[in-house]
């Protein structure tokens, strides 16, 4: 867990007060850790020197700014919202073929995957994953880009394409 200080400051010659904040119990990232002892930097800085308009000016700012950080690294996605995720994970490139091939069986479509351009993901009952996928026509020879959704449920290998759209050019 991290810790974390709450300070007090006035910009007319007024005590520095800094004392520990309420501590979190969700588990705490890197950046919230960095966040906290970049502000318990900027307290310890601030009482060091003397107490000038400046100096709280500068503390308050550290103060909110890994205020911010920290509830920024905690926060969690909204369900139903998407995600992004690297698109060059092997279990996304498998959903993008999964995709191409699913289209092709209903189209009747000779479509391959070239690459996959973009990813994300949302949960909703399982994942949701939203992948840009670069996709060649072997019978023409020209590449587009495309926008599929597949849908996979908790704890299957089963997947679902829910949409397949070309993007316009």
């Amino acid at each position: 867990m991290a810790s974390s200080m709450t300070l007090t400051t006035s910009f007319f010659g007024g005590a520095v007060a800094a004392k520990p904040a309420t501590v979190t119990t969700r588990r705490s990232s890197q950046l919230v850790v960095r966040a906290s002892m970049d502000l318990e930097k900027a307290v310890a800085a601030a009482t060091e020197t003397t107490n000038t308009r400046r100096d709280l000016v500068l503390a308050g700012m550290a103060a909110v700014a890994a205020s911010s950080v920290a509830k920024a690294a905690t926060a969690e996605p909204l369900i139903g919202g998407y995600s992004p995720v690297n698109p060059c994970t092997p279990e996304i490139l498998e959903l993008a073929k999964f995709a191409v091939s699913e289209y092709n069986n209903k189209n009747k479509a000779a479509l391959v995957v070239e690459y996959v351009t973009s990813a994300e993901t949302a949960p909703v009952a399982g994942f949701n994953y939203k992948i840009g996928i670069a996709a060649k026509d072997t019978r023409t020879g020209n590449i587009s880009n495309y926008v599929a959704v597949v849908f996979c449920p908790f704890g299957s290998k089963k997947f679902e394409l829910i949409s397949f759209e070309p993007l316009s050019n």
